[in-house]
This record gives structure tokens, sequence and C-alpha cells, in this order.
């Protein structure tokens, strides 16, 4: 993404749901070009240039050349609207990336509402071209997660589970290593834990058929 914005100028980017990424995020999206980047979310513990719901952005449209979301639509009530606010706010040829997770478990308690596969993620932004997509972090990862949340099952206590994740990372930390010799083959995205969209905003959005017809994975079926 910051290879595609270096080629088209100095651009404002939109955060939605930053949380505390600025210290990491704007070096390494200003590395070559000094791009604008401004920083949004709900959370008062976030580290934001303005507090707003990603459901109603109080900007106007077309505001910007592009929007980097990351692990926040699952945490929103609604998706769709969300996805739709950030079309509006991005000019014509405006670029996206977003990272939603697949198989995982609960992460942020009574905030957590959604899960997608990569098919799922893809009609969500419907309205843009694809220029990439796949997997940001795969079945081994995702095994690693359920190790740890079978554990914690077993504890209620604070420091239980403190220590029952301590020993089950410990253990068994080698094993999402395994995702670097999974992430281009198209069976392991079935059980993705995490997948990324890189896309283009169009003016005509892609049909459910155009999806369907470009899913990847094992599964391949055909509904009549």
């Amino acid at each position: 993404m910051r290879d595609r914005l270096d080629g088209m100028g100095d651009c404002t980017i939109l955060v939605v749901g930053s949380g505390r990424q600025r210290g990491w995020l704007t070096p390494l999206m200003q590395a070559k070009r000094p791009h604008a980047l401004v920083y949004t979310d709900i959370d008062l513990g976030a580290d934001v240039d303005i507090f707003c719901d990603g459901h109603d952005l109080p900007f106007v449209d077309g505001s910007f050349d592009a929007v980097i979301t990351t692990a926040v639509l699952e945490h929103v009530l609604y998706p769709e609207r969300v996805a739709l606010e950030i079309g509006r706010v991005l000019r014509t040829g405006g670029v996206l990336y977003s990272e939603l997770p697949f198989m995982q478990q609960v992460h942020e308690g009574a905030y957590d509402f959604t899960r997608y596969s990569l098919s799922g993620h893809r009609r969500l932004f419907r309205q843009f071209a694809e220029l990439q997509s796949g997997m940001a972090a795969g079945p081994a990862t995702a095994l690693v997660w359920a190790i740890e949340n079978f554990a914690l099952a077993f504890f209620s206590g604070r420091h239980a589970r403190l220590m029952a994740k301590v020993v089950v990372r410990c253990l068994f930390f080698w094993l999402k290593y395994f995702d670097y010799l999974l992430v281009r083959r198209p069976e392991a995205m079935d059980g993705a834990s995490c997948t990324f969209f890189l896309g283009i905003k169009s003016d005509k959005p892609v049909d459910d058929a155009d999806i369907i017809r470009h899913y990847v994975g094992a599964k391949h079926l055909q509904h009549v």
C-alpha cells in the first residue's frame, strides 16, 4: 500500500480504529514521502487526532486518498455501514487496506461481534476493485489461539489464566511459523486466522457471482 501511495504523491490517509498504532504506523507510511495520517477511534485510551464513530465518520465525501483499518470491523455493530462510510470518505481511485479476523476466538469480550472469511471480507468491500488479498495470519496461528483458549477454559481467576497463557505460549509458540510455509497455499485459506484486502475505490461494485468465481480455498462447491 505504501509503495502505491508513494507513486501518487503526498497523500492524506485516514486510520479508522487506530488504537495506539501511531508510534509505528506513521514512520512506516512516511518512510519515503510525508504522507499525512489522521488517526481516529472511539476508545478514550487511543492515541488519536479525532474521537469519532466509524458508523458516522465526520468527514466530507472524498476527503482522503487512502484508508487503513486493521482488526476493527469485527468490533462494530454494523460492519457494512462502516464499510460504506469508508468508501464515502475515499476519493474515487483511493486505496483501502483492511485486515479482519476469521478463525479467532473472542479477544475484546462483549465488544467482539463478527468474523469474516476471505470471501466475506471481499464482499464487505465490494465497492472496491481488488489489488491483492490473502492471509495476514494462517491456520497455524489459528491453532495456537485455539490451544490457548482450550487451556483458558479451565481457569477463571486472573492470575491462573495469565499463567495458563504463559505456559501455552512457551510450549506452542513455534507452531505459528508453519504459516510461512502455508501462506501461498489456497488450501490453507479456509482455516486462516486473519485475512487482508487491498483495493481501489471503484465506480462500479463487484457483483456476488464474481466473488464466488474468485473464491480462494479448497472447498469448491457448486450450488444450484
